[in-house]
């Protein structure tokens, strides 16, 4: 039995934990943003640090509000650290190696809580890495088609706050698939 009170099917008990395939991918991915701050200011690389810590604090302790928390502080950083340079394209790098990182991030802790650390799910994570970092290079690659082209002249800040408003918003839809879950989760437990 485990500390949450389930059993597999053979009566053992599953660990309920963040598997290991996306969790390393996450934190691949936070150490690809937190390098984007290191050409800013000290601040930046302080916001960035912290967020960092945050991150990998809330993937081992199975926590989305940490994780969530820890990519916006290192956003955060990745913003200040774009603010201070001309060039835009290290912004855009660290921007979706955030988004990219708190998605894999998530999809660890939920796919652990549901099939345990110890389930086969090598090649669901390959793919889930896979996609992410396509759908994030997709995007970041059409983000900055249309600055070159609309606004090649345009400061880097435009882009940063162009880019904090994608964020926001894969965190608001976010938030809203967990809370959905938590709610389904509940009736079926209900339902029982």
């Amino acid at each position: 039995m485990t500390e949450d009170g389930r059993v597999d099917d053979r009566g053992e008990g599953i660990t309920r934990r963040p598997t290991l395939v996306l969790s390393t991918a996450a934190i691949v991915a936070v150490l690809i943003g937190l390098l984007s701050t290191v050409v800013g200011p000290s601040s930046a690389l302080a916001f960035g640090g912290v967020g960092a810590v945050v991150f990998a604090i809330g993937l081992v302790r199975s926590r989305r509000s940490a994780l969530d928390a820890g990519a916006v502080i290192l956003f955060a950083g990745i913003v200040v650290a774009g603010l201070d340079r001309t060039a835009v394209e290290p912004t855009v790098v660290g921007t979706i190696a955030v988004v990219v990182a708190w998605d894999l991030g998530h999809s660890a802790v939920a796919l652990g809580d549901q099939l345990g650390r110890e389930a086969q799910t090598v090649r669901l994570e390959a793919v889930h890495v896979v996609s992410s970092l396509l759908i994030g290079l997709l995007a970041g690659t059409v983000g900055y088609a249309v600055y070159v082209v609309a606004g090649g002249s345009q400061p880097a800040a435009a882009a940063v706050f162009l880019l904090l408003a994608a964020v926001l918003l894969i965190v608001g839809l976010g938030r809203g698939r967990d809370r959905s879950a938590a709610r389904s989760g509940t009736s079926l437990s209900r339902g029982r």
